[in-house]
């Protein structure tokens, strides 16, 4: 939900918002680039999409943050991402302003329209920059498939019915909506 000024007609950017901006500003690119490398690849776990992701196998990625002044650099490597702390040039630079790429991630919107209004712009390799467009296209959550990759069948059968009623994605999109 996009909130505006009446007098000023500019976008009014919520707490929660702004508090992430700063704190990404105040900590080094190299943890957030560290943390989400590794929230990421938790959640790839099971995941059947995940294997499209050989395709990018050591391309770098960028996605910098234009309200922020942060580029978090990764390369994907092992099916994985990975944080990388060089300043090799990348395949895929991904740009825009923290909002519109918390849309993406969490899939509040989708990444097309993201990218036609240009609230987002894509860079380098238009073949590699295809095909993780098409992933995130592509990528339905497989709780199941997720929980049983990382705390093995008997515990995942006994966790979904939990899952099931708490449901988390439904929850994680709602917090990222009322950032935005």
């Amino acid at each position: 939900m996009l909130q505006f000024s009446i007098l000023t007609g500019q976008r009014i950017m919520s707490p929660a918002l702004t508090a992430l901006q700063l704190f990404l500003n105040a900590v080094p690119e190299s943890v957030h680039g560290r943390a989400t490398a590794a929230i990421c690849n938790h959640l790839l776990k099971g995941q059947h999409s995940a294997r499209r992701l050989e395709a990018l196998e050591g391309r770098r990625l960028w996605l910098t943050i234009s309200d922020t002044a942060t580029t978090l650099r990764y390369r994907f490597a092992n099916n994985s991402l990975h944080y990388d702390g060089s300043r090799q040039a990348p395949d895929i630079h991904i740009r825009g302003k923290l909002v519109y790429l918390l849309q993406m991630a969490t899939r509040n919107e989708d990444p097309d329209t993201l990218f036609f209004a240009r609230h987002l712009s894509m860079e380098g390799s238009t073949e590699d920059g295809l095909i993780l467009k098409n992933f995130l296209d592509a990528m339905e959550f497989d709780t199941e498939a997720h929980l049983k990759a990382w705390l093995g069948k008997f515990l995942a059968q006994r966790a979904m019915p939990v899952i099931r009623t708490l449901k988390p994605g439904q929850r994680l999109q709602a917090i990222a909506a009322r950032l935005t």
